[in-house]
């Protein structure tokens, strides 16, 4: 039975520096790795729908309160009427639409 041994020369895994890179060795033969289309198409998938969900424009602003909003509540008998809560104390009555808030006072 004859054995196939890997001989590779110390100088090509032996650093000049301790600061440099571990060299790494790689084979890009498509045999080897027969998934690599799956996994390249269902990466660019993730990509695009990523994308997608970053590129969503601006819906609305509640821009009538003077600090930041710290808390969130919904009328439960009306469900487009939204309360919102601010830093400073002060509370506004929201009515909801696709893209717009109203206040109501």
């Amino acid at each position: 039975m004859k054995v196939k041994v890997i001989s590779r020369s110390a100088e090509v895994f032996t650093r000049e520096r301790s600061q440099d890179l571990q060299p790494v060795f790689k084979n890009y033969d498509p045999s080897l790795r027969p998934l690599e289309k799956g996994v390249e198409y269902v990466r660019a998938l993730n990509a695009v729908k990523l994308d997608k969900i970053f590129a969503r424009p601006f819906i609305g602003a509640m821009d009538s309160h003077v600090d930041a909003i710290s808390s969130m509540a919904r009328n439960p008998s009306q469900l487009k009427e939204i309360f919102a809560g601010s830093m400073d104390g002060g509370y506004v009555d929201f009515i909801s639409y696709p893209g717009l808030f109203m206040e109501i006072r």
